[in-house]
């Protein structure tokens, strides 16, 4: 029964074989002029085109039109290669944020790179980007955001995985595109592990960084994926000789941390002067779980926890910003207004679903009573943002012959590496390849992804290796005592 209505889903999704291409419109434009000076630093090739879409595509005829935004990177030395398209995460980030290091990779020596802001993100228009986040305050501002949206003829029930899906379908097809190399990163991920299954023969393989797979719900299992990173840096201290005689019992000092911040919040200076900022113990918990993704917060993390513990808070202004500056502007990218259709359509599916390990992993009531209000705030939000049901496919595993390379961060607190593996199960010709020392987006994170996803590509039907692989080691921890600090 199942087969029979994902076969009907099939049809009504894509174009049946033999029947008239979808009228997809597509014109070559300027590239915007941040891009033509990097690219012209670097000695690289690009150019810039816009297709456009049905905003509705089970209503083609009727209704306003999306117009993508896409960018191609000419391969700097090989050509003939199928290229590698990036699917961007988010939910709301728009692939040409990505345009720098693409640029770097040495990938795009021997494949063309296709970069696609999925609808309503980035320079593709219209955009959800959200001005009225930040500005307005509490949720008036998802209120006030849906409102302008809607008045100005945009359905926000039209921004969902299906709808992207086939956005990047009609758009292969109207390049004339017989093949692509999908890479797809967090939420993209999932997009290229739907295409791969709706689509197989427009797809030569995928590469999954920080998979998040159908039918998984982040918000469902957000606070027991909290939890599992957190005790992996557990395990990983007490499982480093250094590490454990330092600090042989982090969990305890950890949480006996967030306890007496909680009692007392300290505090914070910088350069010896008063921030007037305080920090009490479930900020710093939900800041830890935050800071995972992030591999240079790892090697520093048991000795920050050893200096709560030990009442010593002078250089946490200093880590935060040093730890987060490479990000600071992650937000900006973001659609909003994408984010919340997307997540919001897609929770109203799966928020009922059966969490399958939920019961295995132990949560403490701390991660609980800290983790467990942040997901209720957000369900409150899309009930703002009041979009329907996704399409019922994202309630079952994805099944696909295609090849796949799957890529995950120990650490991950968003994508964590049991779902990559769940993933793989239904994938029949897969590779699952697990890095110790990461959190989440390995292939930004460390040259060996790189190098393994070059191996992937060059034969896909063969298991990847790469000789950096035996040298992958969980963190390597920062040794020194909270007492030498003074």
């Amino acid at each position: 029964m199942r087969r029979t209505c994902l076969c009907l889903l099939l049809l009504l999704l894509l174009p049946a074989a033999g029947a008239q291409e979808p009228a997809v419109e597509t014109t070559a434009v300027a590239c915007p002029e941040r891009f033509l000076d990097e690219a012209s630093a670097m000695e690289a090739r690009i150019s810039c085109g816009r297709a456009l879409m049905p905003e509705n595509h089970q209503a083609p005829d009727t209704g306003r039109r999306v117009n993508l935004f896409f960018l191609r990177i000419s391969p700097q030395a090989e050509e003939g290669n199928a290229p590698i398209l990036h699917l961007s995460g988010g939910p709301g980030d728009p692939a040409s944020a990505n345009f720098i290091f693409w640029l770097a990779t040495p990938l795009h020596q021997e494949y063309e790179i296709i970069l696609v802001d999925q609808r309503g993100t980035g320079l593709s228009l219209p955009s959800l980007d959200c001005a009225e986040y930040g500005e307005v305050e509490d949720d008036d501002w998802i209120r006030a955001c849906r409102q302008r949206l809607v008045e100005q003829g945009v359905d926000p029930a039209q921004y969902q995985y299906l709808s992207v899906v086939r956005d990047i379908h009609d758009l292969l097809v109207a390049l004339e595109l017989e093949q692509v190399n999908l890479y797809g990163n967090s939420y993209g991920s999932r997009l290229a592990l739907v295409l791969s299954s709706l689509a197989p023969e427009r797809i030569r393989s995928i590469v999954l960084d920080g998979v998040y797979p159908p039918p998984r719900n982040d918000l469902a299992e957000l606070t027991s994926n909290s939890q599992r990173a957190l005790d992996q840096l557990f395990a990983d201290c007490e499982a480093d000789a250094a590490c454990h005689a330092l600090y042989p019992h982090l969990r305890d000092m950890f949480y006996q941390a967030v306890a007496e911040m909680n009692a007392a919040p300290p505090e914070l200076y910088h350069l010896g002067e008063s921030t007037g900022w305080t920090l009490d113990g479930d900020q710093f918990l939900a800041w830890t779980v935050g800071i995972m993704r992030y591999q240079e917060s790892l090697p520093i993390l048991p000795h920050l926890i050893a200096s709560f513990d030990a009442g010593v808070y002078d250089l946490f202004v200093l880590i935060d910003g040093l730890l987060k500056m490479p990000h600071w502007n992650d937000r900006d990218f973001r659609s909003e207004g994408f984010e919340l259709s997307v997540r919001c359509s897609e929770d109203a599916r799966l928020a009922d679903l059966a969490r399958d390990d939920a019961t295995v992993l132990a949560v403490s009531e701390t991660m609980a009573r800290v983790i467990d209000p942040v997901v209720q705030l957000l369900r409150d939000e899309c009930a703002l943002w009041n979009v329907p049901a996704a399409p019922d496919m994202i309630s079952q595993a994805v099944k696909s012959d295609v090849p796949a390379l799957l890529l995950s961060g120990t650490y991950d607190p968003a994508t964590p590496p049991h779902w990559a593996q769940f993933a793989a199960e239904h994938l029949s010709r897969s590779w699952h390849v697990v890095f110790p020392h990461l959190g989440h987006g390995v292939l930004e994170s460390d040259e060996c992804a790189g190098e393994l996803m070059r191996a992937f590509l060059s034969d896909p039907l063969q298991a990847p290796s790469a000789e950096c692989l035996s040298f992958l080691k969980p963190p390597q921890f920062v040794e020194q005592n909270p007492a030498d600090e003074g």
